[in-house]
């Protein structure tokens, strides 16, 4: 049988059990759950019966109705939600578990050394704020580095060259 468990520490392990088909939820005596705290709303929300669980709608309440941290209007509860009204925390608790999704099913094999495209169209265009770089791009650079370097290492030879054996001295 679904129920909700208090988590805040003002209830605390005090468990509500839901049974009918509608079931009010507020701060005032004449809902079916009442939750005496000033954040609930007098007539917060409204529990429905939905197959199984139930669906919870929130009543246009003052500090809204979350589930999962998420604030909603209505919303079909699941096992373990963690239902929020107001500031007053509660976990769903249900015996239904909810059906998983089924696989999908297996679709026909397909060759891919049969596809004659390389995966993208023709008219694709990069949409990456940074040119990727081309191929060889780094052996150019390294080869222009590599250029420089010779030619200082030429000037500065040519250079000390020059100051030995060249320059006339200077007898001031």
């Amino acid at each position: 049988m679904p129920r909700l468990v208090a988590q805040s520490s003002e209830f605390e392990g005090q468990t509500f059990t839901l049974t009918g088909p509608e079931i009010t939820v507020g701060r005032l005596p004449d809902n079916k759950i009442q939750v005496e705290h000033a954040s609930v709303s007098g007539h917060h929300a409204v529990l429905k019966l939905n197959g199984l669980d139930y669906t919870i709608k929130d009543l246009e309440s003052t500090n809204g109705t979350r589930i999962n941290g998420e604030r909603i209007t209505e919303q079909k509860l699941r096992r373990n939600d963690s239902l929020r009204l107001g500031n007053i925390e509660l976990l769903y608790d249900s015996e239904h578990q909810p059906p998983g999704q089924p696989m999908p099913t297996p679709s026909e094999r397909v060759n891919l050394a049969e596809c004659t495209s390389k995966g993208r169209p023709e008219t694709f265009t990069n949409a990456a704020p940074v040119a990727k770089r081309a191929k060889g791009m780094l052996e150019k650079r390294w080869a222009l580095i590599n250029t420089v370097l010779f030619i200082l290492a030429l000037a500065g030879t040519g250079y000390f060259a020059w100051q030995v054996f060249f320059k006339p001295p200077d007898f001031s």
